[in-house]
């Protein structure tokens, strides 16, 4: 998998940089070149979510196969628009964002199955080793694409770099792999519907401050690091006065440096938190942005380029590798999805941002100002440091059904759970904080709607209740509870003070299968009862007397 990723990397790379360069050659407007890699960025915000909710309820090597094989198609589509003399900066944002959609689709389940083939305490190196194969696409693509396009144009480029796309979708089309380590791993929650499975990663990004801010880390790294990737065309081809070839040598350097760092990430990881690393990323990075700004040097922007490669690669992956060490695996690709729509917009909003202020200051006062904010946003993140999480809280607990005179189907609901708290008054604070801790799990864990409420006549009686939209819902939700939720629930229950612990009342909707049912049993019955009564009685039931008041029926 990850030889077939390396060659087709070639050709995602070679489109990815050469078309930025072929955008400049069709157009000098500097917000309209930038718009391309916004193009590139903006289906990320769009369908990262949803496509981190079709990977966990999907089968992610069929996920992917689709996504590689949709991004061949619109390689080869642009090969012939370019073959037709067709092509123009309309045409590429076109296609740009054609490809970063089915890309969006592909990225988290591609995360998601690597996740699934190395084991935890390999994964570190896993991700290291992807993003060397990754950058080393990065080294050769612009080389190769610089080539290409002087010796054959655009149109010889593009359709070469299809060639190489489609060694990895032939190479998924026929691989089924063993039956222990294969592509073919749909998540556990498979019968969730996506729509649904949106909403449980939208609550689960809501009620995960670990998440939270690896997100905000995430903004405050990719947003003014954009600046360089949005104007790189326009600083090659007009500051640098480079030609195709020299622009793929000096993207090349990028690749380089990403490369070099790929082979002493593992190291460092072992060495460092990923915390201070991610800062002192940060700061070189925005050191390489102004040495690129301020030297107008081939030697010395190549130099500044495979710094700025090394110091992204290092952020991304620790970044990717925060969110994989922070979600349990129920949510994995739900969650790298929100990671990913978070990363895209700071790219699409940077790449707005970056043109926009390039069309009034110029290319080189824009770097400038870019780095500036890369290092207050290292300034702000003394509040936002990357959490340290022991995988074994993560690791998910199953737990028994409950048992019902009566089970419901699994679409039945909307279900309503009311657990019965009895405490020591005097513990009432105690119980509070507990509460709220619970809340967040049971939101984070599938429930639409929680609330508490006291007992304004007995002191110590709490009723929690909480709703998920069915009953199949509540199954799922019970099975993803980690240890660490698992450790918040019975801090909670020992609270309770009966002895057998809190009562759990469940309670479905009237329009649910089970409550259509009872009505109809209750019916059969009632009308066996009624046959058997005298004629007269029925009668009278039928027409009752109403004397008296009014309220008196009420």
């Amino acid at each position: 998998m990850f030889a077939t990723a390396l060659v087709s990397n070639i050709g995602v790379w070679i489109w990815g940089v050469m078309g930025g360069y072929v955008m400049a050659q069709l157009t000098h407007v500097p917000s309209l070149v930038a718009a391309l890699p916004v193009a590139l960025a903006l289906p990320g915000v769009i369908f990262a979510l949803p496509a981190g909710a079709v990977a966990d309820v999907t089968d992610l090597r069929l996920v992917v196969l689709t996504s590689k094989f949709l991004y061949l198609l619109g390689m080869v589509a642009l090969a012939l628009l370019a073959f037709g003399g067709a092509l123009s900066p309309f045409a590429l944002i076109v296609f740009a964002v054609w490809l970063g959609t089915v890309g969006t689709f592909s990225s988290p389940a591609y995360w998601s199955t690597i996740h699934q083939l190395v084991p935890e305490r390999l994964l570190a190196r896993a991700f290291s080793l992807d993003g060397l194969q990754w950058n080393i696409g990065q080294v050769i693509g612009p080389v190769l694409g610089g080539a290409l396009l002087a010796a054959l144009g655009p149109g010889g480029m593009f359709a070469i770099s299809s060639g190489l796309i489609a060694t990895i979708v032939a190479f998924l089309y026929i691989w089924r792999g063993r039956q222990r380590t294969r592509l073919t791993t749909p998540g556990e929650g498979s019968a969730e519907a996506v729509i649904g499975a949106v909403a449980a990663g939208l609550r689960y990004l809501g009620n995960a401050p670990v998440l939270q801010v690896i997100c905000w880390r995430t903004v405050l790294f990719v947003l003014p690091s954009g600046a360089l990737t949005s104007l790189l065309p326009l600083l090659g081809s007009r500051v640098l006065d480079l030609g195709s070839v020299g622009y793929g040598l000096l993207l090349a350097a990028v690749g380089a440096g990403s490369v070099s760092a790929a082979l002493v990430l593992p190291r460092l990881y072992e060495r460092f938190p990923l915390d201070p690393m991610l800062a002192v990323a940060s700061i070189i990075s925005a050191c390489g942005t102004v040495l690129l700004a301020l030297v107008n040097h081939r030697a010395v922007a190549a130099v500044a380029l495979a710094i700025f490669g090394a110091t992204w690669l290092v952020s991304v992956t620790t970044l990717n590798l925060s969110v994989q060490q922070a979600v349990p695996r129920w949510i994995l690709s739900r969650a790298l999805g929100a990671y990913l729509m978070v990363f895209q917009a700071s790219i699409v909003f940077g790449g707005l941002l970056w043109g926009a202020v390039a069309d009034v200051v110029g290319v080189r006062t824009t770097l400038l100002i870019a780095a500036g904010c890369l290092l207050g946003g290292v300034l702000l993140t003394n509040r936002l440091h990357l959490p340290s999480v022991d995988r074994r809280d993560l690791q998910v607990v199953p737990r028994p059904h409950p048992e019902l005179v009566s089970e419901p189907e699994e679409e039945d609901g909307p279900v309503m759970i009311m657990v019965d708290f009895r405490t020591d008054p005097e513990k009432h604070e105690a119980f509070i904080e507990a509460m709220e801790e619970l809340r967040v799990v049971r939101r984070r864990a599938g429930a639409t709607r929680w609330s508490v409420f006291e007992d304004a006549e007995r002191p110590g009686r709490f009723l929690e209740s909480f709703v998920t939209r069915s009953w199949g819902g509540y199954l799922r939700q019970r099975g993803r509870y980690t240890t660490a939720d698992l450790r918040i629930l019975n801090a909670v229950r020992a609270l309770d003070h009966t002895g057998n612990g809190p009562k759990v009342s469940y309670f479905l909707h009237p329009e649910s299968v089970l409550a259509y049912r009872r009505r109809a049993r209750w019916r059969r019955l009632r009308g066996v009862d009624r046959a058997l009564e005298p004629p007269a009685s029925r009668a009278a039931e039928d027409n009752p007397k109403h004397e008296g008041r009014s309220g008196d029926a009420v």
